[in-house]
């Protein structure tokens, strides 16, 4: 009966004190382990915090001397604006604009979206080019709604190609070339706060 009674003690006292006291040290060791584990990364993480530093504040910098808002106090200035920009890089590419209408104006957060609905033609590459000019204009802006209609039609007679066969004169013109009737909608945006700051 002591004999049982002595381990019951011994059994309660392990359950109580002993098993707990293990149960709180091999948790404590694990914590080590996966504190020694990443110990090494935090290092390197921490080796390269300056440069990723450096990095974000270059990039912001670079964001707030980029022009990415026409330029204009109100709605008709910006929209003439860009109506002009348009109207230079169609020239610069070599196409012709056919009719320009504006489009209603739209809130967008603290900007105004202002919109062109233009009609062109030219020829497939210089089409090609005044794209290609519009996605990467300064500032930016947004094209939508594209639709093309391509038609043969021929470009004339070079100049001064004539050729002489057997006595006999015959004028050499350039073949069909493809020229394109096109219509998009082109948008910018205004700003409408009286600065811009930018939020780090």
């Amino acid at each position: 009966m002591a004999l049982a009674i002595l381990l019951l003690a011994l059994g309660t006292a392990y359950l109580l004190i002993v098993a707990p006291v293990l149960d709180f040290y091999g948790q404590r060791q694990a914590v080590l382990a996966d504190r020694q584990i990443l110990a090494p990364r935090l290092s390197a993480a921490a080796a390269e915090l300056p440069a990723l530093r450096a990095r974000l504040a270059e990039l912001q910098s670079a964001v707030a001397k980029r022009k990415i808002t026409l330029d204009g106090a109100s709605d008709s200035i910006a929209a003439a604006n860009l109506q002009t920009r348009v109207e230079e890089l169609a020239a610069a590419a070599g196409t012709t604009i056919g009719s320009t209408e504006g489009l209603a104006a739209e809130n967008r957060g603290s900007y105004r979206r202002l919109g062109l609905r233009i009609a062109i033609s030219g020829e497939y590459e210089a089409l090609i080019k005044l794209l290609g000019s519009i996605e990467t204009a300064v500032p930016p802006l947004v094209l939508s709604n594209l639709q093309i209609h391509g038609t043969a039609r021929p470009t004339g007679i070079r100049a001064g190609a004539a050729a002489r066969t057997d006595g006999n004169a015959r004028s050499s013109g350039e073949p069909p070339s493809l020229r394109l009737d096109a219509g998009f909608e082109v948008y910018g945006f205004r700003n409408t706060e009286p600065s811009v700051t930018l939020k780090q």
